[in-house]
């Protein structure tokens, strides 16, 4: 393969910036008030990663926010979410209380949510999450690398880490309200993309700009260039401040406007959060009591 400098050259983001702001302010603004409806707010949690990062977690307390989920996902007869995200030292307790499920059991790891470490202890940690039973693994892009363009260092460590992650979902995590402009947030869903990446996300959540309109616009670009140079579809995992059900749906509608409706599974479209499904059942129950 070329050098990932050499292909950022097939690719384009120039006037990206004039694109977002008409199709956001405009027809994906119009598109929102179509999209929001019971069949896609039930959507929106079968794509969730529900997710616990505490400071304070436990054994106990992560095998309890489990067990809430799925009485939960019982008492309002929800199919159920795509995975539950956790520390990697749970993998192993979540695992278990999901097993009678096809709910995915999903780490953070390669130490989230900075990534600032030696590669080998990042590789040791998704190993160690594997090995405790981890079918999903959520890995920080080295964003001081990205900022200071040293694109091709970025690129092998994410290699190296798709390697030791080959059995399972791989999500790179971009830290797209660090990366600040449209192209290096373009450029790297591209990197994380050639790397191998399954899914590419927005955020960590630790940090004060998250997911955005914006970004997401920008990282569905790249995929569908990335798709039709290449015949390969990457998912996308929105993550970082989703706590309401309003902004489910607009995420939902920016990627089925940019990438179609073939993104639009739980295999190709993740949504992660800690509170976001309280409100979506809160909406879908209105939205039922208002066709009644």
């Amino acid at each position: 393969m070329d050098s990932i400098s050499e292909i950022f050259t097939t690719y384009n983001c120039i006037n990206l910036d004039d694109r977002i702001q008409f199709d956001l302010d405009g027809v994906v603004e119009k598109e929102i008030k179509q999209t929001y409806c019971v069949e896609n707010l039930e959507f929106c949690i079968s794509c969730m990663d529900y997710t616990t990062l505490k400071l304070t977690d436990t054994e106990d307390s992560v095998k309890n926010f489990v067990i809430e989920l799925l009485k939960k996902l019982k008492k309002f007869n929800l199919k159920g979410v795509a995975a539950v995200c956790v520390f990697p030292n749970f993998a192993e307790v979540v695992r278990e209380v999901l097993q009678s499920t096809e709910i995915q059991t999903a780490v953070v790891a390669g130490n989230f949510p900075n990534s600032q470490t030696f590669t080998e202890i990042k590789l040791a940690e998704c190993k160690m999450a594997i090995a405790a039973g981890a079918q999903e693994v959520d890995v920080v892009i080295s964003v001081g690398d990205m900022l200071e363009k040293n694109y091709e260092k970025v690129y092998r460590e994410l290699k190296a880490i798709r390697k030791v992650c080959e059995n399972v979902r791989l999500k790179v995590i971009l830290e797209t309200g660090e990366l600040k402009d449209v192209e290096t947030i373009f450029y790297a869903s591209l990197i994380a993309a050639y790397a191998g990446a399954d899914f590419i996300k927005t955020s960590t959540g630790k940090v004060p700009v998250n997911a955005t309109p914006e970004s997401v616009y920008v990282m569905c670009e790249a995929l569908k260039q990335y798709y039709a140079q290449t015949g390969k579809r990457v998912g996308l995992k929105i993550a970082g401040g989703v706590s309401k059900a309003q902004n489910a749906i607009r995420y939902l509608t920016i990627v089925n406007h940019v990438l179609g409706s073939e993104w639009l599974t739980p295999s190709y479209f993740r949504i992660g959060a800690s509170q976001l499904i309280e409100d979506v059942i809160k909406d879908i129950k209105a939205l039922k009591m208002k066709a009644e």
